[in-house]
């Protein structure tokens, strides 16, 4: 077994020949160009990939390689372990498997899933006395009856430390338009199979275990959030999703939230300029959802019309920031910083992370716990409840591998927050609805009425109540 880090971009395929061809700032020594088909391959019931793995054969010229390699999930700096070994064909051998994770596996049955068929272009680079591998992959990837195009570079650390990789990205990414990739191509071979590639997604359950310092479970989560956002990014930008953008969002209102719970430990000088940048990049997806989800209301046609019509400019907006140069850096910034970041060099970066995180949650329980009477807040206050909430699901969402002991009262809790974050959120959208009547004040004010307010308020004060009853379940 060995342990494969490599760093993948997404780039358009008519810059991959301009990136091939300018090696010279890269210190690369000579590329070689080279055809590769590889097959993936499970069973019918794909066990393998329920076990969290995808077994591979790739062919160049009469040359055969056998990989099993972990899919861990992820964004930036992926640390996968792999198996890999030279074998006679281009079917996979068995006899190689027994002495690796999936050796339980009933694997008799194996057959072809996902076609990759590549020109791999490959440059040796000597950096800072670390040496890296440079695969630049230009062709296409197939499941079933579906196709999409691969392009993409991944930087492999053969020797030296990671920030080597992130040095040559950020210098790739200021001379080509490349984005942080975050998915193997077996995810997104299995992704084709489900017919869910271009499907907006929900958050993933976080890896956090344990056994992991607060460096460590801090970069598991930032690069969870990463990888959130980018899956959903393409989607927006290709289809204008509603439910895409809104799962955007929330992947970068989850990666500031991590930037707060972990603050005492990453404020460091670069914490402050990514906190910036992701408020500037929250503000330009705003918009775009306010006017979603204000045209959810009865409206007439001339009124749906206008404000569809602003919302066209809203998401021409929204997915020009996403396609900035800005934010395509600040996704690698992000990578860089909280893999290498100088707050690393903080004591309490090597502690272990669970006694850290349940004092910080604890922190944003005390506020909310609190509260009291949701009636008698005002607008203002009602929001910073939301957000106190919004900030405590997120960090338990973070951290629920770390709090398996109390399962039922977990549930109880979960189902109490949601339905207050309901309650609040709904509260939220009418003030908001409010707001753009009154910036527009020939739209319809029409919308749920203060009987309905009401019902609102006493479903949060009736929901913040259980929640204090059911307590800090991860003490």
């Amino acid at each position: 077994m060995s342990n494969e880090i490599e760093l993948k971009l997404e780039v358009a395929p008519d810059a991959t020949e301009r990136l091939i061809a300018d090696q010279s700032w890269l210190n690369a020594s000579v590329c070689r160009t080279e055809r590769q088909l590889s097959v993936y391959y499970d069973t019918p019931d794909f066990q393998l990939r329920k076990c969290g793995y995808s077994l591979r054969v790739r062919t160049v010229g009469d040359h055969f390689t056998q990989t099993l390699k972990s899919l861990e999930s992820g964004a930036g700096m992926f640390d996968r372990g792999e198996w890999a070994s030279d074998i006679d064909g281009p079917e996979p051998d068995l006899a190689q498997l027994p002495n690796t994770p999936v050796s339980e596996v009933q694997a008799q049955h194996l057959e072809p899933v996902i076609r990759s068929e590549v020109d791999r272009t490959t440059c040796r680079i000597e950096r800072s006395g670390c040496a890296l591998e440079l695969d630049v992959d230009l062709g296409t990837l197939s499941a079933s009856t579906h196709e999409t195009p691969v392009s993409e570079v991944e930087l492999e650390l053969l020797s030296g430390e990671p920030v080597a990789a992130i040095e040559v990205a950020q210098r790739i990414a200021a001379e080509i338009p490349v984005k942080l990739a975050v998915m193997s191509k077996a995810e997104r071979g299995f992704a084709l199979v489900d017919g869910t590639l271009s499907k907006p997604t929900k958050a993933e359950p976080v890896g956090v275990r344990r056994e992991m310092t607060v460096g460590e479970g801090f970069e598991t989560i930032v690069s969870a959030c990463l990888r959130h956002f980018r899956l959903n990014e393409p989607v927006v930008i290709d289809s204008r999703d509603v439910e895409a953008l809104h799962q955007a969002r929330v992947a970068i209102r989850r990666l500031r939230s991590a930037l707060s719970l972990f603050r005492p430990v990453v404020s460091d000088h670069e914490l402050q300029r990514i906190e910036d940048e992701l408020s500037w990049f929250t503000a330009e997806l705003g918009d775009a959802r306010t006017l979603d989800v204000y045209l959810e209301r009865d409206l007439s046609e001339d009124q749906r019309q206008f404000l569809e019509d602003r919302r066209n400019e809203a998401y021409d907006l929204a997915i020009a920031a996403m396609d900035s140069a800005r934010v395509r850096q600040l996704m690698l910034d992000i990578v860089g910083w909280s893999a290498t970041g100088q707050w690393r060099g903080n004591p309490c970066a090597a502690t272990p992370l669970q006694p850290f995180v349940d004092r910080r949650i604890d922190r944003i329980w005390s506020k909310i716990a609190k509260s009291k009477d949701v009636a008698s807040m005002n607008d203002k206050r009602r929001h910073h409840l939301r957000i106190a909430m919004k900030k405590l699901r997120y960090a338990l969402e973070f951290t629920a591998a770390l709090h398996t002991r109390r399962p039922r009262r977990q549930k109880k809790f979960k189902k109490a927050v949601k339905d207050l974050q309901n309650s609040l959120g709904d509260l939220h959208d009418i003030v908001t609805a409010r707001s753009l009547v009154t910036l527009n004040s020939w739209i319809s004010a029409t919308g749920p009425s203060k009987k309905d307010e009401r019902h609102l308020v006493r479903d949060a004060d009736r929901s913040l109540n259980r929640l204090c009853k059911i307590g800090a379940y991860w003490r």
